[in-house]
């Protein structure tokens, strides 16, 4: 019964209409945006390490799909600061439409660099595959270091 009765009021919290949290929704854009340049940061460093490789030839999909979630988050917070021109719905709308097709940059990302890296595994002999098993594990011994 005590249960019930403290847990009723947070109950209607939950489901009262409107923003009730909005410092909260600012903090995960921040960390939304934050988490972005990090990964941005990232990526931009693969690219400049494995120059000329499949991963470092496709990674522009994988940077135009960080700054699509990026400005993801944008358009979610143009309502909050501009709500003369946009309502909430459309903020929303944009929001998820700029998330789909980031889902789908890394799609074809990811299915550009599969393909690459499987005509490469198909053209390597069983003994060059056993050789680089062998040379993986050596490099995954800790007493090797």
């Amino acid at each position: 019964m005590a249960l019930a009765a403290t847990m009723a009021p947070i109950s209607y919290a939950y489901a009262a209409p409107g923003d009730e949290l909005p410092g909260l929704g600012m903090a995960a854009g921040i960390l939304a945006l934050l988490a972005s340049a990090v990964l941005l940061r990232e990526m931009l460093a693969l690219r400049a390490v494995a120059r000329g490789a499949a991963i470092a030839e496709n990674v522009r999909y994988v940077v135009l799909a960080v700054l699509c979630l990026a400005a993801s988050v944008l358009v979610g917070w143009i309502q909050r600061f501009l709500p003369l021109g946009f309502s909430a719905d459309h903020a929303r709308l944009g929001a998820d439409l700029l998330a789909v097709v980031a889902i789908v940059l890394f799609v074809v990302y990811f299915s550009r660099v599969r393909r690459v890296l499987s005509r490469y595994l198909a053209r390597l002999s069983g003994e060059a595959q056993l050789l680089t098993a062998v040379i993986d594990e050596e490099d995954g011994d800790p007493g090797n270091g």
